[in-house]
């Protein structure tokens, strides 16, 4: 992924990349100089590149300018942390160059996490091979992009409850799990259900500075719990359980963990899993123990 910044005036915002300016039918608003995202893929036609952002809208390569990470990384060369009782930490597999966070707001993060639940981080990870640490570096790879800001005239239950993004399925078309659209959604589990989502997705849009869209969004709470498990966990999204930290965490130490038992002893792959497979969660990985090691550094 790829902190990215509008240096143009006006940016259109699109719902699929074009191959002649002149098309109008797909914008879906304007950004201005300034705005800054994270792109989750790019692709080049005709135009030049395109960025899509983790809400699945596209912004021209032109108007954009990666932006460039000058915090220091962890040196590759170094052996691998211990901590009694838990996994072994290793280093990223490669230097990451693209992270959604620098390593200053990596740090206020971890510290905002640390002052309002750090020891409910703690208490979840007793007894696993996993640290309250690695939590903080997976928020800041999964929402803090978002999140970061809203921490300085929100409160931490406001900062959860607006955790609702992805929608990739109705932008794009680029979802394969359930449900692969807001249709498919409402076909299986009815209108006033999808109608309490999409009131909490536009929420978030709101605080966003977007207008309001009649699409069920696909990722919730600190930690992106997909929308994929309302099949067998109904009660966490009907119930609005992301915007309490016990449920996020509880989801997200019981994935760890399922990952870990496919991958014993082996943090990097079960980071990777956590996320998926392929290049994409190589990546992921490789961010999640940057920001970890940088967390490290500080405490």
């Amino acid at each position: 992924m790829a902190q990215l910044k509008v240096i143009v005036n006006k940016l259109n915002r699109r719902r699929t990349p074009i191959v002649d300016f002149g098309e109008k039918a797909n914008i879906s608003g304007t950004v201005s100089k300034g705005y800054l995202f994270v792109s989750v893929q790019e692709i080049t036609n005709d135009l030049g590149k395109w960025y899509m952002d983790r809400d699945g809208y596209y912004y021209w390569g032109g108007g954009v300018t990666i932006i460039s990470l000058n915090d220091p990384v962890v040196p590759q060369d170094n052996s691998a942390n211990r901590v009694a009782g838990k996994a072994v930490i290793p280093l990223p597999h490669t230097t990451p160059q693209e992270l959604p966070l620098s390593r200053n707001k990596c740090l206020l993060t971890a510290e905002w996490l640390q002052q309002h639940y750090g020891d409910k981080c703690q208490a979840v990870t007793e007894e696993t091979p996993f640290t309250k640490e690695l939590l903080y570096a997976i928020a800041c790879q999964e929402t803090a992009i978002y999140f970061y800001d809203w921490t300085k005239d929100h409160t931490p239950d406001e900062v959860l409850g607006r955790c609702v993004f992805d929608a990739s399925g109705d932008v794009n078309g680029t979802r394969r799990a359930f449900p692969k659209n807001t249709p498919e959604f409402i076909a299986r589990y009815g209108q006033d259900t999808a109608n309490m989502l999409i009131a909490e997705a536009n929420k978030t849009r709101a605080m966003r500075g977007f207008g309001p869209k009649h699409w069920v969004y696909a990722g919730y709470g600190l930690f992106q719990y997909d929308l994929q498990y309302i099949q067998t966990d109904e009660t966490f999204f009907t119930q609005k359980q992301w915007y309490q930290m016990d449920h996020c965490l509880e989801k997200v130490i019981k994935e760890l963990k399922s990952k870990w038992a496919a991958h014993p002893n082996d943090l990097f792959q079960t980071v990777k899993a956590y996320n998926g497979s392929g290049p994409r969660a190589e990546n992921y990985a490789n961010n999640v123990l940057q920001f970890l090691a940088w967390i490290r550094q500080r405490t």
